[in-house]
């Protein structure tokens, strides 16, 4: 297959990134910031912007990783790649590996939402779950899994394409562009709020923010219900470990970051920190950007929006600050969040407008 030229994709930062041969883009990077006027009103944030990494080929920013990965892979004539994921990683592993021609193997999490699942499977790629990672998982576990997936890896020349900077640093360096784009476009936030898992987008993050002498502080998101690293940043854990996860946001229940002192480190030199939210203020989140500016995203990407107004509730951020969230994937990645009670109404076409009477009344 013919690959892409740099100056397409993430390739627009070639000489930023490693040195590969070529990208196999599908058109990602350069999403859009928004301002969040009606949202930020409601919470206090008046500057309120966020960049929608849910526009994304595959819906979430893992393309950027997958595209830094498979263009490493093929540099270095792997004969394919293995990953685990709780799905937006498998998703676009898949995708860029086979725009690459590249063959891969597949871990995710028994909890995996079924749309996340469906979009990796669709793709051809080999999946198995693994039990006892993801929901309630332990960190022996999941290091378990980690450590087994990289043997495998160098065992049989498959490229790494777990998603943190511990197993594949070069990879996450498609992430830095995230960073690059926020400088370029000219819009330097104070405070850059990003949900936070494993540790490695935050991480890169930070990095590509110093790389380019922004003076934004980047803070990092997690569920009160699987918090190590904004635990171990609050001085609260020896190291970013927690024994379990009780948090039902998919994507963000890793007990053992792999990358949770990096993390740590990494937004220190920015001179940000760390906010924790239960679940169900990340739930309300959600409905808040879909209700009042339109955008659905999953609920791991609300989590930034959640801690964001958490922060400015207890007065740790200015009401004139410039804030923005970074909105990670799309809500149709995960549809697993809290709908409309009940059921909804059924009628035949002759009662369509006794409804919509109704509907018209109560916007009175």
């Amino acid at each position: 297959m013919r690959r892409a030229a740099a100056g397409t994709g993430i390739g627009v930062y070639a000489t930023d990134l490693p040195a590969v041969d070529g990208y196999f883009t599908l058109g990602e990077g350069a999403t859009p910031v928004v301002a969040l006027g009606r949202v930020g009103r409601h919470i206090g944030l008046p500057r309120l912007t966020a960049k929608l990494e849910g526009l994304n080929p595959t819906g979430s920013y893992k393309d950027r990783v997958a595209a830094m990965s498979m263009a490493l892979a093929s540099t270095t004539n792997r004969r394919g790649w293995i990953a685990t994921s709780s799905g937006n990683a498998g998703a676009a592993l898949a995708a860029y590996g086979n725009r690459a021609a590249l063959p891969g193997f597949l871990c995710v999490v028994p909890s995996i939402p079924r749309e996340k699942l469906l979009s990796a499977t669709a793709l051809g790629v080999t999946v198995i779950k693994v039990v006892g990672v993801g929901e309630r998982a332990s960190a022996t576990r999941e290091r378990s899994l980690f450590d087994a997936v990289r043997d495998l890896a160098e065992a049989h020349d498959l490229f790494l394409g777990v998603t943190a900077h511990r197993f594949n640093p070069d990879g996450m360096r498609g992430v830095d562009t995230i960073a690059y784009e926020i400088a370029d476009a000219d819009c330097e936030p104070d405070h850059l709020y990003v949900p936070t898992g494993g540790g490695g987008l935050v991480t890169a993050i930070a990095r590509g923010v110093r790389h380019r002498g922004l003076a934004t502080r980047v803070v990092i998101a997690q569920p009160s219900g699987c918090a190590p690293i904004v635990e171990f940043v609050e001085g609260r854990r020896p190291a970013p470990v927690v024994d379990a996860c009780s948090s039902r946001i998919s994507g963000l229940q890793l007990p053992g970051p792999p990358d949770g002192e990096l993390a740590a480190a990494t937004v220190a030199a920015t001179c940000g920190w760390g906010t924790a939210v239960p679940d169900a203020a990340i739930h309300r989140a959600q409905r808040l950007l879909a209700e009042l500016e339109g955008l659905y995203v999953e609920p791991a990407s609300a989590t930034a929006l959640a801690a964001a107004a958490e922060d400015r509730r207890r007065g740790r951020v200015a009401r004139d600050a410039g804030v923005m969230v970074l909105l990670t994937a799309t809500g149709l990645k995960d549809l697993s969040a809290p709908g409309p009670p009940g059921d909804l109404p059924e009628c035949p076409p002759d009662g369509v407008a006794a409804h919509v009477g109704r509907w018209i009344a109560s916007l009175a």
